[in-house]
């Protein structure tokens, strides 16, 4: 069975309709009867691909635009107003009516879970609980928690559930990861999900790899707000007997396919009807300059070289300079292996990210960086930084060597071969110069090994940056909103708030209207509670 056709099959067993596309809405404050026919076997893969939903597309984009990866195309309009930093507030209903479907399957999938004692099903259901309220806390801050997903007559009816502060949503998040732990550990024979999970087929191993770097994420992401407790959490983490982190191998991921069935949810809604095919979104300056300057083949795999160049420059335009009169020709566009091509469709093939390698190592470099452990598992902050360079690159191996020889390798225009390896050729910088005799490595490959903790995060975060480019959009978003790098951003062209940058979603319609604890609107340049 296809994926999509699976969302229907799924969706109309589980407890909350949601939906794919960003033009419809669901009020998540009013619950639905039980469905007759829910079981744990659908209500898992309905939860997944809900938040799969929200983070591949309104996440996605609202994070790549944002996060600087992406652009309005001049020639289109579908995103103006992000790049005008003023988006109205249904901009964001249907990522949060996705993610708070997802909430409310997982929990009524521990239930059900827990009166069948599956114990796997259960930890599952807790740790993407956790994920899932960790990305709407991070996109909208005080949020719905702690009496989110109990409008059922069995779940004390609340229909008009409080806002909870961030600080106490983190709390819980992280004692929701505890539990699914706790889980995993005791399932014992339990049977296992299998297939039903989508992102790791029922290989529980891994998802208590997942767990773990979820934590540390997050008390990374608490650390200049509590240091203390972040550092205390991270002490206990690293002491842990069963600590366990995601390496490579272990992205976790839900797969889409090219049939109109399965598609991936970017290119879904690129391919609907409502934008027909519309290339709305076109690379920024920002970061393929960047790119480009420090010699990285990855933004031949990010984005597709131009037409006028004949795929063999990659070129971006400023941020929110969508009135300017350059030729299509000769701009990028990001590329089918982040879904970003809209008339391509094998961008229906890409994968929805949750967690992946690269952000592992660099969350492990950080943390060694830092001073808060020595060595990640006797691995010094430089190795770590370059196991997420090379992780990203063995993760696009097929793409890159792939672009290595169309675009690098042909013996009638340059040089190449160098080395035979394209993570080497960057690291050495020999992709700048052309030839790996003489060659000098860019500024953002090598490690400040002596330098200050704000330098040596600074080139970790920048180089997490580049290997999220427009598949973490949302998470490499955050992390700027977190630590401020890169450092080298620029103000849309077009905003409407000044030199301010955006840093948080609107609350929907639906809250201010219906949910008489509704808080008022914060403005989209209003901090978060984790952002100093």
């Amino acid at each position: 069975m296809s994926v999509n056709k699976k969302i229907v099959t799924y969706a109309a067993a589980a407890l909350v309709l949601g939906t794919v596309s960003c033009k419809k809405f669901m009020d998540v404050n009013n619950n639905p009867n039980i469905a007759k026919e829910a079981t744990v076997q659908t209500l898992l893969p309905a939860a997944q691909l809900h938040v799969a939903s929200a983070l591949g597309v309104e996440l996605q984009i609202n994070g790549s635009v944002w996060g600087q990866f992406w652009t309005q195309s001049p020639n289109a309009s579908q995103y103006k107003s992000l790049e005008q930093y003023s988006p109205g507030q249904d901009h964001f209903s249907t990522a949060w009516s996705n993610l708070y479907a997802a909430g409310e399957n997982f929990y009524q999938l521990y239930n059900l879970a827990d009166s069948q004692n599956k114990k796997p099903y259960m930890a599952i259901a807790m740790i993407m609980k956790a994920y899932t309220f960790q990305l709407i806390t991070d996109a909208w801050g005080n949020v719905p928690y702690t009496q989110a997903l109990k409008g059922q007559f069995a779940d004390s009816n609340i229909l008009n559930p409080k806002y909870d502060l961030q600080s106490v949503v983190y709390k819980g998040i992280l004692a929701n990861i505890d539990s699914g732990l706790k889980l995993i550990a005791t399932s014992g024979s339990a049977p296992h999900p299998g297939n039903d999970d989508l992102i790791y087929h029922g290989d529980m191993s891994k998802w208590v790899k997942f767990a773990y770097t979820l934590k540390l994420r997050m008390y990374l992401r608490m650390s200049a707000k509590d240091p203390l407790g972040a550092q205390a959490g991270i002490t206990a983490l690293y002491s842990d007997p069963n600590f366990q982190l995601i390496g490579m191998g272990d992205d976790a991921f839900i797969s889409f396919g090219a049939t109109t069935t399965n598609k991936s949810p970017l290119y879904a809604e690129a391919s609907s009807a409502t934008l027909g095919g519309t290339q709305n979104l076109v690379g920024s300056a920002t970061c393929i300059d960047s790119m480009n300057s420090n010699g990285d083949p990855r933004a031949y795999v990010f984005y597709n070289g131009t037409a006028a160049s004949g795929g063999a420059s990659v070129v971006g335009i400023r941020q929110g300079d969508y009135n300017t009169s350059v030729s299509t020709t000769i701009y990028s566009i990001p590329s089918h292996y982040v879904a970003g091509d809209a008339a391509d469709e094998a961008s229906g093939n890409a994968p929805v990210l949750f967690l992946t390698s690269w952000e592992s190592f660099f969350l492990q470099a950080e943390v060694v960086a830092r001073g808060y452990v020595g060595a990640s598992f006797g691995i010094t902050d430089d190795s770590l930084f370059k196991r997420g360079i090379q992780a990203s690159f063995d993760y696009y191996a097929s793409a890159l060597n792939s672009t290595y020889v169309a675009t690098f390798n042909d013996p009638t225009t340059t040089p190449y071969p160098i080395t035979g390896s394209v993570y080497m050729d960057y690291m050495t910088g020999a992709f700048i110069t052309g030839s790996a005799v003489g060659a000098t490595p860019g500024y953002w490959v090598v490690y400040p090994t002596s330098g200050t903790i704000a330098q040596k995060v600074r080139h970790i975060i920048t180089q997490k940056w580049f290997a999220m480019c427009g598949n973490q959009g949302f998470e490499a978003w955050t992390e700027q909103r977190r630590t401020g790098y890169p450092d080298f951003f620029v103000i849309s062209k077009n905003t409407l708030v000044g030199s301010n940058f955006p840093v948080r979603f609107l609350y929907p319609t639906s809250e201010s209207t219906r949910n008489i604890n509704f808080p008022g609107l914060a403005p989209i340049t209003s901090k978060m509670w984790w952002d100093l």
